[in-house]
């Protein structure tokens, strides 16, 4: 009987470890970043990180590393991994992610379906940012001495308003993203003009024929001896089909 040989040591695998940024992986000069460094298998660990494979110094050993004033410095590929003192000790380097830097946004008011409407017509104002909208929030402003804003901030990019007041106004908007603000809007001017209702219109029909009646009192009875004649002539037609 051969002597069999024993079994492999198991060695306990390394956790895997990620990257996690807020708000995004896109950000915008002077934003607010926090990239964080998870470790799936939990405990007490040390962090190293890394930008574009080099040692971070200002971050290393922090579970946390956060960018109050964003630059186009910062802008790279990120990785982490963790390390203890019990076994395993290192965990797996994690999968880059990169943070990219952009301009300040500005967005574009867009307004539907036009800029020169009627008392009581209905507008949709867009404030249209180009990116992705996810953890942005939006305001309109109408613009006078100062601004006024026309609602709190929204979740939704769109606002319906319902113009009552003639005249010409201008409106802005602006994105917010956390405590971070894009720039206003360039000003869009809406111009509103009187408009009848429909009972006013109706109103207005019967005020223009009883002002032509009153002005002449044989206008009626002129169009009713022209039915008359009207239906006089029709009905020796009639007859003669039969």
């Amino acid at each position: 009987m051969g002597i069999q040989s024993p079994p492999p040591l198991s060695l306990e695998q390394r956790p895997k470890a990620t990257v996690k940024v807020q708000p995004a992986e896109r950000v915008f000069i002077r934003e607010r970043v926090t990239l964080t460094c998870d470790i799936e298998s939990g405990g007490v660990w040390s962090y190293e990180w890394f930008n574009n494979n080099d040692p971070l110094s200002e971050a290393q050993w922090r579970k946390n590393y956060e960018i109050s004033n964003v630059d186009g410095s910062h802008e790279g590929d990120y990785t982490c991994k963790g390390r203890r003192s019990t076994e395993p000790r290192y965990s797996e380097i994690s999968a880059v992610v990169r943070l990219t830097v952009s301009e300040k946004p500005k967005p574009t008011l867009r307004v539907d379906p036009h800029t020169t409407v009627y008392t009581g017509d209905t507008l949709t104002l867009t404030c249209d940012l180009q990116i992705s909208l996810t953890g942005w929030r939006f305001r309109w402003y109408k613009v006078s001495q100062q601004l006024k804003h026309l609602t709190e901030y929204k979740d939704t990019n769109t606002l319906s308003i319902t113009v009552s007041d003639t005249g010409t106004a201008e409106y802005k908007c602006v994105a917010l993203r956390g405590d971070y603000s894009s720039h206003y809007s360039a000003p869009v001017k809406i111009t509103v003009r009187a408009g009848p209702s429909k009972s006013g219109a109706q109103f207005s029909v019967l005020s223009l024929l009883s002002s032509l009646l009153a002005m002449s009192p044989y206008l009626l009875v002129s169009i009713i001896l022209g039915v008359k004649c009207y239906r006089a002539r029709a009905q020796p037609d009639e007859v003669n089909r039969m």
